[in-house]
């Protein structure tokens, strides 16, 4: 099997307790991959899966009016999913795409749901994992409210600089909830000199 490392420190961070049930959620992992521009999860299509990115770089997004809305990215370290799509069983409104190529980990409903009838435990980690994206959802509506565009982009650089190597400035100004020309105009300023 792959090392799975990472994705039990990760769960084992979220529930802040010895994992009593460990054997039993490594069983349950897929290991996935994915080239850049692949799908992990389309609008349209009931989600399925729950990913832990292990390598590489999601992008989630919304297509309105014809024009891409980049919602979310995904980086090393994190889990994601269309969740409203995951825990409804309805078809996802959001795109789930590669943006570089992607390795890491799969729980798939069935098997994921499977677990969680078997172990309070498990169950108990699906709850965390539920709230962990809602406290990022809740975050990052916060400071569209708290933070200027470029306060935005210098947090985002902040936590993640290989931003700017791997995501486009049209994507990057979509999640930022500005203009692509706008966010150039943010870069050229926190470049120039004081």
């Amino acid at each position: 099997m792959s090392d799975t490392t990472k994705i039990r420190e990760q769960l084992q961070a979220l529930l802040k307790e010895p994992m009593v049930h460990w054997e039993q959620f490594e069983a349950i992992l897929q290991p996935v991959s994915f080239l850049a521009g692949d799908y992990l999860s389309e609008a349209g299509k009931t989600a399925n899966a729950v990913f832990f990115i292990e390598t590489g770089i999601v992008r989630v997004y919304t297509v309105h009016d014809g024009k891409d809305i980049s919602m979310d990215f995904a980086f090393p370290g994190a889990f994601t999913a269309s969740y409203a799509s995951f825990i409804t069983r309805q078809p996802a409104a959001v795109n789930l795409q590669a943006i570089t190529p992607v390795t890491g980990y799969a729980f798939y409903y069935q098997d994921l749901h499977g677990l969680y009838a078997s172990s309070h435990q498990s169950e108990r980690i699906g709850r965390l994992m539920a709230e962990y994206q809602y406290l990022n959802k809740y975050d990052r509506e916060l400071s569209f409210l708290q933070f200027t565009a470029q306060e935005r982009y210098a947090r985002l650089l902040q936590e993640h600089p290989e931003v700017v190597q791997h995501i486009s400035i049209k994507q990057i100004a979509s999640y930022l909830g500005i203009e692509p020309e706008s966010l150039s105009r943010i870069r050229k300023n926190m470049s120039a000199p004081d």
